[in-house]
């Protein structure tokens, strides 16, 4: 048999983005703990809105299954005397377990033959488990911050106000911080704040009860619903910008949404579009409207979790604060804009970047050094003067007014402001240089734009790590992450052949001379951390783990690392690479015992073999072609050359041993072997394949 469970954890306001990792989290335990209790269940349901968390699992059953459990008591030897009498050891073990002296029985084991008892362990009533299964789950619901009210010794996100908790129609005892389980639940705050009974455990009942109420239970449908409203109120103004994250966090403000459509003044639209936005976004979270040419209209819809009663005064009030907001907006922009992007260059000395990286001003200075560096190694084309430029007024826009008041807005200000005094090709990579975003995959287009970013992105990594700071776990409070894989993904998408360790030696080293490098072994930091994620990034574009060990370890350089490994998967499935494969690695096996670096030169005239000679021979003939084909980079092509070698290596391997013992010999032939390892090794490690 089994029943319905329904709990439902009624609390105050509970912040938007709290809710959906609520939900995921009391899913995640709820499985867990049924399966460690053995308790069997068709379907587990949950929902929340901003003033309750709920739980349904269907057809939850009423008891454990029972269980036949073996005891393992005395051995044989302890359990009877020599005349086969029982032992009080044997007695006191049968009694202990409330057992009859019948139901023993003999077992062998490992250890040899013991006395055992079958017991019949009667599983515990599900109404007898749930109360601590329900407080337990209360404890393990993840929240980003939990707090403490009252004299309670419980924490929670918000303050508890009621509970309901239902098995089929059975009350299940409950209390915390003197709140008492019950049957009833609770609509919306203001249109249906009264008591509502639920007779029993019914998802659907449930829901609808509380929809009659004005509540959407459900995360999704509270969304949709927010959605379709949304469309309504804008019906023959204008089509209703949604962005995703926009959407959620509204859906969670409320429990059922009431749009409203406000105006603002024209005036506001001679702004830059995305302060507009921000304006009115970033504390109201309004939703904007443009028409059939794709152009910003003097329109916003506010979504309210209350039904107005004069829906003119309610437009009026978010009419007011909307224009606040914009002419905050319009007077920092326009104190802004009276001085040229220039001056605010000396404020960032007085900007802290990080307390062991010194201001933004040094950071700046440290970006025109990456930058020159880049476009000397990668864009020699590009003005060494243009880079500057670019560098210089890379962090300006931080000190502006509106970039204090909207920090959301850095990059794209520096773009606007710039734009305003012509400089038009240098203003897009001030905005690219936070590309690629958290929020999209765009990268930067201009070439200034991809040197000021992987300037940016370095000098972070190389900063901070320099500074000694760390990475651990979960934590990591300076998107050092993030910046790693921007470099990455930039190298890759852009197709871009550049070494990361000089480059990264180089940073360090203006950090050096700026008195901030700390730690000692910040390269060798640098380097394990970007290889992380690099293998990260390969293994998220479906290459397998072998494959990447291949080129993992060679030198940083992500775009060539990648086409190796394009080379390597259209080749592989051909029987005779996989074969060369197995022999590179039994080269390795024969040499990694051995110092390399103590072998003589090849000496042809101490070729005993022509497997030998043969061998030396295809060695030097393949050498200027494989030279070639690693400078052209076509790393298909140099595979393929290498497979001359497999009939050369299996009659060397046929024909000769190479550890001999006459010195002269053993190392003219370990050298051989080098030798070729080494034309393997130029392009990765295949043993790994092998």
């Amino acid at each position: 048999m089994s029943k319905n469970l329904l709990f439902e954890i009624g609390t105050e306001e509970l912040p938007a983005r709290f809710i959906e990792p609520a939900l995921e989290s009391i899913l995640s335990f709820t499985q867990k703990k049924l399966k460690d209790l053995e308790l069997t269940f068709e379907d587990i349901k949950v929902g929340g809105t901003c003033r309750r968390l709920s739980l349904f699992i269907e057809a939850l059953a009423e008891k454990q299954s029972d269980k036949e459990e073996e005891i393992l008591g005395p051995s044989l030897k302890i359990g009877q005397d020599e005349k086969g009498n029982y032992t009080p050891a044997l007695l006191g073990f049968v009694k202990k377990h409330s057992a009859e002296l019948n139901q023993l029985f003999i077992k062998d084991t490992p250890k040899g033959p013991y006395f055992c008892l079958k017991k019949l362990i009667s599983g515990q009533k599900t109404i007898e488990l749930l109360p601590n299964f329900l407080i337990e789950l209360l404890h393990n619901i993840y929240f980003p911050k939990r707090m403490h009210w009252g004299n309670f010794d419980f924490t929670f996100a918000r303050p508890i106000k009621w509970f309901l908790a239902l098995y089929g129609e059975e009350l299940i005892p409950l209390e915390i911080a003197t709140i008492k389980s019950q049957r009833l639940t609770y609509g919306h705050r203001f249109l249906s704040p009264g008591p509502i009974n639920i007779a029993s455990a019914n998802w659907e009942y449930y829901k609808e009860e509380l929809l009659k109420n004005y509540v959407i239970l459900e995360v999704e449908e509270r969304k949709n619903h927010t959605l379709k409203s949304i469309h309504e109120v804008s019906v023959n103004i204008g089509i209703p910008v949604i962005e995703e994250d926009l959407l959620r966090e509204n859906a969670n403000l409320l429990e059922y949404s009431f749009p409203v459509l406000g105006k603002f003044s024209e005036k506001f639209l001679k702004l830059p579009e995305k302060l507009v936005i921000t304006a009115l976004q970033e504390h109201q979270r309004y939703f904007f409207l443009r028409n059939n040419r794709g152009e910003l209209l003097p329109y916003f819809i506010a979504v309210n979790n209350n039904k107005p009663k004069n829906p003119e005064i309610v437009i009026q009030g978010h009419e007011r604060v909307a224009r606040a907001r914009l002419e905050d907006a319009l007077f920092y922009y326009e104190r802004d804009i009276k001085r040229p992007l220039k001056s605010y260059v000396e404020k960032l000395k007085g900007i802290v970047y990080h307390i062991k990286c010194g201001t933004l001003f040094e950071k700046t200075e440290r970006l025109i050094g990456i930058g020159k560096y880049l476009g000397k190694h990668l864009f020699p084309y590009i003005s060494p003067q243009d880079i500057e430029k670019a560098c210089l007024y890379a962090k300006a826009d931080l000190a502006t007014e509106v970039v204090k008041e909207f920090p959301g807005l850095q990059g794209y200000m520096g773009n606007q402001y710039l734009s305003l005094e012509g400089e038009k090709n240098i203003a897009p990579a001030i905005y690219e240089q936070y590309l690629p975003s958290p929020k999209d995959e765009a990268y930067p287009e201009t070439t200034l734009g991809i040197i000021l970013s992987l300037a940016d992105k370095i000098d972070h990594l190389c900063a901070l790590i320099g500074a000694g700071e760390k990475v651990s776990g979960e934590g990591d409070p300076y998107a050092l992450r993030r910046a790693a894989y921007g470099i990455i993904k930039i190298l890759l998408i852009k197709e871009i052949d550049l070494k990361l360790e000089p480059l990264l030696d180089f940073s360090l080293s203006l950090l050096k001379n700026q008195g901030y490098l700390k730690n000692k072994r910040a390269l060798q930091d640098l380097l394990e951390f970007l290889r992380k994620r690099l293998e990260g990034e390969f293994l998220s574009i479906d290459f397998t783990k072998n494959f990447i060990q291949v080129v993992i370890d060679q030198p940083l350089n992500p775009h060539i690392q990648h086409l190796k490994l394009k080379a390597l998967k259209e080749i592989f499935p051909r029987e005779d690479f996989q074969d060369l494969a197995t022999l590179f690695k039994r080269i390795t096996q024969i040499l990694k015992n051995i110092d390399l670096t103590t072998l003589p030169a090849i000496d042809p005239q101490l070729f005993e073999y022509e497997a030998e000679k043969r061998l030396f021979e295809k060695s030097s003939t393949l050498e200027p072609i494989l030279l070639q084909l690693e400078l052209e980079k076509n790393y298909l092509k140099y595979l393929e050359e290498l497979l001359q070698f497999k009939p050369l290596i299996d009659t060397f391997f046929d024909e000769v041993f190479v550890m001999v013992d006459e010195e002269k010999l053993r190392f003219n032939r370990l050298s051989l072997l080098k030798r070729v390892s080494e034309y393997f090794y130029s392009f990765g490690d295949l043993s790994s394949l092998a």
